[in-house]
Formats: structure tokens, sequence, C-alpha cells
């Protein structure tokens, strides 16, 4: 319900990112009256600087122990494709798809025994295919590599795409709700955000708002859940006439993630770009850009040889991912999702975890039926992150 300076909705989520949008889509296909806030445009900070890569959770067990990370991972390409196919929540046609598949390679034959070793394994069956010479696509098809291809069950995204679908069906409102914005009942549970013009009632709240949630961690009350930062530093290649690419190359004997992980991304004028994660994005947190554009040319010099890269131009992104806190500082293994009354605070971990994010936050919440009727706000422009290789 709507009056001179209130709405009352059974969902308010605060977040405009890939949790805040995926949960607001699911409720809001739940039946349950939901909106929005967002400060700045949808994506901006990690979303919109992901790669896109929706991953079966092979790289995280690339030295043959397919832990909880590799496990919550493995079924998520099959519930991607399904809401890409629109049978799924949310129904994501439209999005625009990057690459149908990833692919593992060694640059030459020192890892074929692990290889055939991991896709031997019952847990990987029928999502990893080793490819012949006539099946590998551009760049492997090159007589000069000599390794081993593999395609995964995998898909990578173009991320600008799949946020300006997943907003089209959501009400926003634009504010930065800090903690001072929540206001709570004689009782303490939260009832409504108070903005400079107008109060939103809620049944429930969801905070998806990545770092920005611990700012509220203490003022829900939020005892057992801290948050922790973790960096990353990844590059950008720009050269027209680098082939597309999506894959992971084999890490060193031992190493669980892969060496390098290699997308491909055109900018708005059309230039052809690489951005690179992987082990060299996250030992590259503690090197200048300098120095990380040094070890990206020499990782690219040592896991694509064959690609010449000399007339390429290269840039760094700092990434803060904001997660849920680990006493060892490592990555959580899966989404998360923590219920402090009738609201949630969540995290993705990862882009490709958004459907379990989903299923935790729908199951966590406790929506009070407040039997207000609903009338939609008008919503602002929907505002789309820039990617960081159109900067």
């Amino acid at each position: 319900m709507i009056t001179r300076n209130r709405v009352a909705v059974d969902v308010a989520v605060v977040g405009g990112g890939i949790a805040g949008l995926w949960i607001a889509e699911r409720v809001r296909a739940a039946g349950y009256r939901t909106l929005l806030l967002e400060r700045s445009a949808f994506g901006d900070g990690q979303t919109i600087r992901s790669q896109g890569m929706i991953h079966g959770g092979l790289k995280y067990a690339l030295n043959g122990a397919f832990g909880a990370a590799s496990r919550a991972l493995i079924d998520m390409p099959a519930r991607w494709r399904a809401s890409l196919a629109g049978t799924g929540t949310p129904d994501l046609r439209g999005v625009r798809i990057l690459s149908e598949r990833g692919y593992l390679w060694s640059p030459n034959e020192s890892a074929l025994g692990r290889l055939g070793t991991l896709v031997a394994s019952k847990f990987l069956s029928g999502r990893v295919r080793s490819l012949a010479h006539g099946e590998r696509p551009a760049p492997f098809d090159d007589p000069r590599f000599g390794g081993a291809v593999y395609e995964l069950d995998e898909l990578v995204l173009d991320t600008a795409s799949l946020l300006a679908r997943l907003a089209e069906r959501v009400d926003v409102v634009r504010a930065d709700v800090v903690p001072q914005n929540l206001v709570r009942d004689a009782h303490g549970a939260l009832v409504a955000l108070r903005l400079d013009d107008v109060a939103i009632d809620a049944g429930a709240f969801v905070f998806a708002a990545g770092a920005g949630n611990a700012a509220f961690l203490s003022a829900l009350g939020a005892r057992d859940v801290a948050m922790q930062r973790r960096p990353l530093h990844q590059t950008i290649v720009r050269h027209r006439q680098l082939p597309p690419l999506f894959g992971h190359c084999m890490p060193a004997l031992g190493e669980a993630e892969p060496r390098l992980t290699i997308t491909t991304h055109a900018t708005n004028t059309g230039e052809t770009v690489w951005y690179l994660g992987g082990r060299l994005a996250n030992d590259g947190v503690a090197r200048d850009a300098a120095e990380q554009i040094r070890c990206a040319r020499a990782e690219l010099a040592a896991c694509v040889p064959w690609i010449d890269t000399a007339a390429a131009r290269f840039e760094t992104v700092r990434i803060d991912r904001a997660e849920p806190y680990r006493a060892d500082g490592a990555r959580p293994d899966t989404a998360f999702v923590a219920a402090v009354g009738n609201a949630v605070i969540c995290w993705p971990t990862k882009l490709a975890l958004a459907p379990d994010l989903g299923d935790r936050a729908i199951a966590a919440l406790t929506v009070r039926q407040s039997g207000a009727s609903y009338t939609r706000l008008p919503s602002p422009a929907v505002t789309i992150a820039t990617a960081p290789w159109d900067h």
C-alpha cells in the first residue's frame, strides 16, 4: 500500500548485484510483492567484474580432490541452462551466452596422466570430454599446440546482459540504505526502512549488498555472522586479433586451482579483450600493476605460447570479494544465507552459485503477512554497471 510517504511490500531486498536481483526475482515469482533498493548501477562492484563463468566445480579439483566447493557447484551449469532455456526460475531467455562450453587444457603433455585420471572419475562422469584434433575449437586447432584439450560442462555469460534481464521485472527504489534506516517495532522486530522521502514497510528483508552487508551485521544482531574480504588482481589484455578463448590452463602438480583462467569479451568499441583470472589473479594481490602485467605476459607465454600477444596492451583490475568470514580466510565452499528474525543476510560467494543462494534465501525467509494492497512504484531507468574493459 502506498500512502503519502509509505510503501508496504512483502519483501524488501537491499542490493542490486547478482545476489539481490536473483533473490528478488525468485521471491517475486513465488508470489510476494517485492521491492529492491540499490544505490547505484546494477552489478556495480563484484558482479560486473566477474568473468561470467558458470562452472561445475572442476577448477577447484584439479589436484584430484573433489571437496565441498566442487560438490556445491557440480549441478549449477544445469540449473543455469534451465533458466536460460526459460524452463527454470528466473527466466533468463535473452541473456547473451559468450560460450556454451568451457575448456581445460595443458600446453604440453606433462599433465596428460592427471587429466585422464580426472576424466575417468565417477564424480565427473558425462561432464568432461577429451577432444580429438578435429573437434577442438579455436585457438586449440592450431598445429603449434601440442597439448591436450578437454571440453567441460561450463558456460560463460555476458554479465551486463544477465543483469539487464534480471532487472526487467523488479520494482526498484534508488537509495543508499544504511543501518540508521532500519526501523524496529516495540518487540525489536525489523518492520521498515525509513529513507529521506519514503518509508518502506515490509514483512521480510533481504540484505544482499556484498561488501555493504558489513554495516548491517551488528545492526541486525547477527552475532554469529562476520564478513571477510578476499582481494583479486585481474588482468585485461587488449588486441583486435585475439582469438576467442574460454577456459583454464592446468596447474602445476599438487595445486587445485587453474594456473590461468581466460575469458573473451568485446568492448563497447568492438575491441577484443581477454580477461585473466586463476592463480595469476590470486597471487597478483601482492604485486603492483607493472609487476602483475609482467607476470601476465610470462603466464601467457607459458600457457598459450602459440598465440602472439606481444602487441597487446595490458592493464589490471583490483576486486574485493566480500564473503562470510572463515577463520582460515579461505574461500567459502557454498552460497551463504543467515536468518536474523524476519531478515536474511547473504552472499553468493560465486556468480555460478546464484541458484543455490536463491534456494537458501527462499527457505530462510519468514514473511509476515501484512494484508496491505500494493501499487507498483514507478521504477527509475535501469542502469547497468560498466564492465571494467569499458572504463
